[in-house]
């Protein structure tokens, strides 16, 4: 069976229903799951998204409902360090054992690239992220865009330092520009117990 057909038969769908719910037409539905038209990428991935399940599951050029093994192979993480992750995320109440897995894994991947605050590492990562985004504010309210000399490879190479804006305090700028840089690197090269990396 066609897992178009399956997928929108298990949601309890229509071909009309489902094509109010992804703005496409019933007929166009029916070619798809007939076989008698084929999908481009885009719709394949359209319909994945409003099913929720991975685009070669949908495709039928996998069995896994889940994408454990397509999450593995786009992210470097092995099925096992995923599903260990979500444990974790679960028992330390930072994750809802009941939200969709799609969610579930993607929290999971998250927290293992050490972007997101369920680690202390991921904190740690955020905020030097965070601090660094400040700093480049910080130089746009204040500063000129710097203008560049010469010509051809020259104009490329060289740029003039930025210059504080007329309206602006430079001596503030500079204190709060020390500020924020010492708290990104003091915050950068705090030591993290081995036992909290995870």
């Amino acid at each position: 069976m066609n897992r178009i057909k399956e997928l929108r038969e298990k949601n309890n769908l229509t071909l009309r229903g489902l094509g109010k719910e992804i703005n496409m037409s019933s007929s166009r539905i029916s070619q798809y799951e007939t076989g008698k038209r084929e999908p481009k990428l885009e719709t394949w991935n359209k319909l994945a998204e409003y099913f929720n399940v991975p685009t070669s599951y949908l495709m039928g050029l996998s069995d896994d409902v889940n994408g454990w093994k397509e999450w593995a192979e786009n992210t470097g993480y092995s099925v096992k360090q995923i599903k260990d992750e979500i444990q974790r995320l679960i028992k330390t109440k930072r994750l809802d054992s009941s939200a969709d897995i799609q969610y579930q894994i993607n929290q999971a991947v998250k927290s293992l690239d050490s972007s997101s605050y369920s680690t202390t590492q991921g904190v740690q990562h955020e905020l030097v992220f965070q601090l660094t985004n400040l700093i480049a504010k910080v130089n746009g309210a204040f500063t000129e865009p710097p203008e560049s000399k010469g010509e051809g490879i020259e104009k490329m190479i060289y740029y003039a330092p930025p210059k504080v804006r007329d309206d602006m305090d430079p001596d503030a700028y500079k204190q709060i520009i020390d500020a924020l840089t010492e708290a990104r690197n003091k915050i950068g090269t705090i030591p993290i117990n081995t036992k909290y990396l995870s």
